[in-house]
């Protein structure tokens, strides 16, 4: 019930933060249009209409609950229908979306930022209430997984009665019941991982060596380039090791945290698809990046729900696999003018750049995981 709590609480958030982002807290507690008169409450001019002629503020200003209410679901939800005019664009027309944007048609769309946001927060909420439905998709692998490890657990268990029953037996030599002790040692560590790995117990399985050595950082072996780092690193993998749940954690809230920066991480890729032309800005690719990462959260986030309501997992899979390239595609062409050929050829190194992105942000996770 608390994850479910926390996730609606996400998802709110989110909404919130967009409209504020939006900057479109509009008066009018119930859509009601107010004429002002006197000074505005905010700076101090003379009012002459509905709004502010110098600040943009609200003539008239509400101060009940109702109205209060009124603005946190006008927050999350756009009630105006910018949000409704802006998703279908995004989902079926990127290109054109992303190209009446840049060329100033902003006010019947929400900003790529306030939707950028929201759809961060939108994504780890429903991954707070579905536990990550979709990382889990290999239920099936996981089961055959596990069936492997229980049998492997029996083998080994026989194997060992095999060798009470040989170390017993008065026949069996010295060097035998030596060659038996060692072997009954090695696997008893071994079927010791493996009840630890069925069970899920990493904390336990990373902390039993069969040697019995005692893990320090300077286990590790880390070349960064920079002697604190290294120490900073190998601290941070001797924590990570005695408890990896703290480590997943911290890559959940950093990814969290930092979704932002897959954004400027994208810019100079895109910008070296076009640094020949004059007509296209930094600002182009900006907006071309965040309208882009924003339907792949949206997409995670649909497909995430369809495995929860029991859709085959094969599907969502084909699904992130097939969809990402198509909407690419079509963002290119519609957003830079470009030909089919032309959006086909960027498109190939604009994947292989991706997941250039990716493996750069990744990376960056670890290293805020393992330094923090």
């Amino acid at each position: 019930m608390s994850g479910e709590i926390e996730a609606a609480g996400d998802a709110l958030t989110g909404g919130v933060i967009a409209g504020a982002v939006e900057r479109e807290s509009r008066d009018g507690a119930h859509g009601k249009s107010a004429q002002g008169h006197g000074a505005c409450a905010n700076c101090g001019a003379a009012l002459t209409g509905t709004f502010c002629a110098q600040c943009g503020q609200a003539a008239h200003l509400h101060r009940s609950l109702g109205s209060l209410g009124h603005d946190i679901l006008h927050g999350v939800f756009h009630f105006e229908g910018k949000i409704w005019r802006t998703l279908p664009e995004l989902v079926f027309r990127p290109g054109r979306l992303t190209r009446r944007y840049i060329d100033g048609q902003r006010a019947s769309f929400v900003s790529p930022m306030a939707l950028f946001l929201f759809c961060v927060f939108l994504t780890f909420a429903v991954f707070s209430y579905t536990g990550g439905a979709l990382l889990n998709t290999g239920s099936n692998s996981t089961g055959d997984m596990k069936s492997g490890l229980q049998k492997e657990v029996k083998v080994a268990d026989e194997r060992l009665k095999t060798i009470d029953r040989l170390q017993r037996s008065p026949a069996t030599s010295k060097d035998t019941q030596a060659k038996l002790t060692k072997e009954r040692a090695e696997l008893t560590d071994e079927k010791r991982r493996l009840e630890l790995l069925l069970a899920g117990d990493m904390n336990g399985l990373i902390q039993t060596k069969s040697s019995g050595e005692v893990l320090k950082a300077d286990n590790f072996q880390v070349e960064l380039g920079n002697e604190q780092l290294n120490t900073a690193v190998k601290n941070g993998l001797l924590k990570a090791s005695s408890n990896p749940s703290l480590l997943i954690y911290k890559l959940k809230s950093n990814g969290y945290k930092y979704s932002w920066a897959l954004i400027p991480l994208s810019i100079p890729f895109l910008w070296l698809l076009f640094f020949w032309r004059r007509d296209i800005h930094l600002y182009d690719h900006a907006i071309f990046a965040t309208y882009s990462i924003s339907f792949m959260l949206l997409l995670i986030v649909a497909t995430t729900l369809v495995i929860v309501l029991g859709v085959p997992s094969g599907t969502a899979t084909f699904a992130l696999i097939v969809l990402p390239p198509i909407h690419m595609y079509k963002q290119l062409r519609g957003t830079y003018a470009l030909s089919r050929t032309g959006a086909a050829v960027r498109l190939f190194f604009l994947l292989n750049f991706t997941f250039i992105v990716l493996a750069i942000f990744a990376v960056l996770l670890v290293l805020l995981g393992l330094t923090g």
